[in-house]
């Protein structure tokens, strides 16, 4: 229990350095702008591409990328399903609802949680590889034509998003675990200095957005956001639970894995997406903070039911 305080605890200082940030002004209007295009073009595709090149190709394909993906996908499908065709929202709004139920928080919390109450950094492995290697190139493919011009051709959009900074960082980062060939050092430590930036980048810009408070959300963004809620927090780690367990047959400390990465919060990523692509930054930001906020005693229930 005490690692899951922890995780929460180091990200909160950052964000609140984002909020006086942003308060102060005292990166001008456009501060969160560039942050949040900074993280997206060179940071996210530099720490994509160190996080999965160092990481053994064994550990990434494994049998809990059943459990782990399947439920992400399967909740990110009835997002956008309940959103497009039910709720009869835009394209992009529910794209953004789909990435925030199955977009976790893999990287600011995922890796201090595997670190503190699971005790091994595998468990977050297979999560990275699905978000990067399927959720990625969807999520961006959909985005992109909802970009001006686009015309909604979902279908050219695939083609532009192998232009995608995040995919073609992710892409050479596998390509680099399977083959065992590395940057020469004189790249690679440039690339892993703009890979740090990446966290801390993203919790200051969602900081920066938190700048004029936060209000309850109107009626109908309400109850989006409430579908959003129950579905990434009690219907994906419960999927995750019932594939890992009773059909892969994992438990103890392997299942608590599982269930323990589905449960994270909303990635910080998905309000970074929103601002690049303009679509739902309201929505992504409030499903962050939502999920984050609640995913604190929903994190230690199942801390203490698998502990």
């Amino acid at each position: 229990m005490i690692g899951v305080l922890e995780g929460f605890g180091v990200i909160s200082v950052v964000i609140l350095t984002g909020f006086i940030l942003g308060r102060t002004g005292v990166l001008g209007p456009t501060g969160q702008q560039v942050i949040a295009k900074l993280v997206f073009y060179a940071a996210t595709p530099a720490l994509l591409y160190i996080t999965l090149a160092e990481t053994e190709i064994g550990m990434i394909f494994s049998s809990a990328l059943v459990a782990t993906g399947g439920s992400a996908l399967l909740v990110g499908i009835a997002a956008f399903v309940l959103t497009k065709a039910v709720r009869r929202r835009s394209l992009g709004e529910s794209t953004i609802s789909a990435m925030s139920v199955s977009y976790v928080n893999i990287g600011n919390l995922g890796i201090p949680i595997a670190t503190y109450v699971l005790g091994d950094l595998s468990y977050v492995a297979p999560v990275l590889l699905f978000q990067l290697i399927v959720l990625a190139p969807v999520s961006m493919a959909l985005l992109d034509s909802t970009r001006p011009g686009a015309g909604g051709e979902w279908w050219k959009a695939v083609v532009v998003v192998l232009r995608n900074p995040i995919v073609i960082g992710a892409a050479i980062g596998v390509a680099s675990s399977l083959t065992g060939i590395r940057l020469p050092g004189v790249v690679h430590e440039p690339v892993s200095m703009l890979a740090a930036i990446a966290v801390p980048g993203a919790l200051l810009a969602f900081g920066i957005s938190l700048k004029d408070g936060w209000q309850l959300p109107v009626p109908g963004a309400r109850s989006q956001l409430t579908m959003i809620t129950t579905l990434k927090l009690i219907a994906q780690p419960l999927i995750a639970w019932v594939v890992g367990g009773p059909l892969l047959g994992y438990s103890g400390l392997d299942l608590m894995g599982i269930v323990v990465t589905s449960a994270l919060p909303t990635a910080q990523n998905v309000y970074i997406y929103s601002l690049e692509y303009n679509q739902s930054e309201r929505l992504a930001r409030d499903a962050v903070f939502i999920t984050t906020v609640l995913s604190v005693p929903t994190i230690l229930v199942v801390a203490v039911l698998f502990g």
